[in-house]
């Protein structure tokens, strides 16, 4: 319906009988999945906010990170059109109830010692319907499959056709569970910040947060002279897409995330298009007309994004002989680690606002980007470079790893090992871009 730009979050959602509408519960961002329970009207517009109305008002949001444990309500379940089974708890305990549109309330079940949630009519339902099963590559290569019919769908005007000339896959590195020596898993991260990827809490800029995500360029495929694509990617990854021109700067940003299952296919129309348009069938895409591409994995490897590792060898090579901590504006790029852990280069580059991300700073409202204003494109470091400051000359590749690493949002380290177990001084890093 409509989502990611949302202060408050819609969780468990349901077609009510004979309506327009769907009700779910209405939650925090970090919450349980307690509030006011709505009906959200499709009618009323897919994209549009007030489209949600509460039939409990006694309930109001709850925006923070924490959620209502009392008089609050959870788990909705249309029995008709007027009326709904719910999770309710008066007190410090759930029972269940039917409420209808109107507020009004019967309890059905509250039992004096424990809680009762997730009611369920018991009828006979329809069996849904067997879905073909998705076959295996019967080379156990663990890969989908992903087909792009137009990239140029949805950029808009200011995009010119020809302009796109790959895709990057990208990947949200998920955090891995520790275990701890009684065999159980660490479930407290108290100061959870410090097990970011970057520590926003320590290094910021004018262009807010960057990323406190890791992430990992795990390769290109080509475009198109039509703009599709045809690629590989791997399965049980959070991917996401970014459209890339032919000195990979990031024209466009896919900003929600999928997965796929091995032997998987899925398909777009286009690049932020509009969502109730069909595919085309007066042509066939160009690049389906080919096999399936493996992806061109980058230079550095189709890893978890280090900026130490990739991005401060390159400012070792061509920039540190000046810009270090003697410089008179104090534009420092050296590796040199603070008493944060975080490299001086970094920290010039972020709190400076020399790169351009987006702001990942939490209740931000968020609008759809539009293509060529973000990341690389507005990034004063890349016009200087590109413009030869001081007859310093970066090649191909140390320019790639630079945008790279400023379109993923500017990572800074690859995993999300706790701050105060990072090296507390700089590393002597032997690879070389």
């Amino acid at each position: 319906i409509y989502g990611n730009n949302t202060r408050n979050c819609a969780i468990n959602g349901r077609q009510v009988p004979g309506t327009s509408e769907i009700s779910c519960t209405l939650i925090s961002h970090f919450g349980d999945f307690n509030g006011p329970i709505a009906l959200v009207d499709l009618a009323k517009g897919r994209f549009n906010p007030a489209s949600a109305a509460s039939i409990t008002p006694e309930v109001k949001y709850n925006y923070d990170r924490g959620w209502p444990r009392r008089e609050c309500f959870r788990d909705p379940v249309p029995v008709a059109r007027d009326y709904f089974l719910v999770s309710h708890a008066p007190g410090d305990r759930f029972g269940l109830y039917v409420i209808d549109r109107y507020g009004n309330r019967e309890i059905l079940y509250l039992d004096p010692a424990i809680g009762s949630m997730c009611p369920e009519l018991l009828r006979r339902v329809r069996r849904p319907p067997t879905l073909t099963a998705v076959q295996r590559p019967e080379n156990n290569e663990n890969l989908g499959q992903f087909l792009l019919a137009d990239v140029y769908e949805g950029l808009g005007a200011n995009v010119e056709r020809g302009s796109v000339k790959y895709i990057r896959v990208c990947q949200e590195v998920k955090a891995e569970l520790v275990r701890l020596p009684n065999g159980e898993y660490r479930n407290d991260h108290r100061p959870f910040m410090d097990y970011y990827a970057t520590p926003v809490h320590k290094v910021r800029g004018p262009h807010g947060w960057p990323t406190y995500e890791a992430k990992a360029s795990l390769g290109i495929a080509p475009v198109a002279d039509d703009g599709s694509a045809n690629f590989l990617a791997p399965a049980g990854k959070v991917l996401y897409f970014q459209a890339l021109d032919g000195q990979f700067n990031e024209i466009q940003r896919m900003r929600s995330v999928l997965q796929l299952q091995p032997g998987e296919k899925r398909g777009c129309i286009g690049c932020h298009e509009d969502r109730t348009l069909a595919p085309g069938t007066s042509r066939r895409p160009l690049a389906m007309l080919r096999e399936a591409q493996k992806l061109d994995p980058p230079p550095w490897g189709a890893v978890p994004f280090s900026y130490e590792k990739v991005v401060q060898p390159v400012f070792n090579a061509k920039c540190i002989r000046c810009h270090n901590a003697r410089h008179k504006r104090k534009i420092n790029l050296t590796g040199t680690l603070d008493t944060d852990r975080v490299p001086a280069s970094y920290r010039t580059l972020i709190a400076r606002g020399l790169v351009h991300y987006f702001n990942m700073a939490y209740g931000l409202p968020h609008t759809k980007a539009k293509p060529l204003t973000f990341g690389t494109v507005k990034s004063k470091l890349i016009a200087v470079l590109e413009a030869g400051h001081n007859k310093v000359k970066l090649t191909p590749g140390e320019m790639r790893r630079i945008k790279c690493w400023i379109d993923l949002n500017c990572p800074l380290w690859p995993d999300y090992i706790f701050r105060g177990d990072r090296p507390a001084q700089s590393q002597k890093l032997t690879r070389k871009p």
